[in-house]
C-alpha cells in the first residue's frame, strides 16, 4: 500500500531514530509549554477543550516533535 503513494519501507535503523526523536522531543514540548504556563502564571491555556487544560496542551507534544521529525527525515532522506 505504501509503494502505491511513493513511500518504501523504513529499515530498522531508520525507524528506531524516528522512535527516539520522538520519545526525546515530545517530552520536551510538554515541559517547555509547561514551563511558559508557569512564567506566565497561567493555568489553562483555553477554554475550547474544558478539563484538558486548553487547546494548546493537547498540542504542546507536537511542537517539538513535528520539526524534530521533518529534519531527521530531511537529514535521512526519508522522503
Amino acid at each position: 500500500v505504501l509503494g502505491i503513494i511513493g513511500i518504501t519501507p523504513w529499515e530498522t535503523g531508520t525507524a528506531v531514530a524516528l522512535g527516539l526523536v520522538v520519545a526525546v522531543a515530545a517530552p520536551l514540548g510538554d515541559l517547555c509549554e509547561s514551563m511558559i504556563k508557569r512564567d506566565l502564571g497561567i493555568k489553562d491555556m483555553g477554554s475550547v477543550l474544558p478539563g484538558h487544560g486548553g487547546l494548546l496542551d493537547r498540542f504542546d507534544a507536537l511542537l517539538f516533535a513535528l520539526p524534530a521529525v521533518y529534519y531527521l527525515c530531511r537529514l535521512l532522506e526519508i522522503f
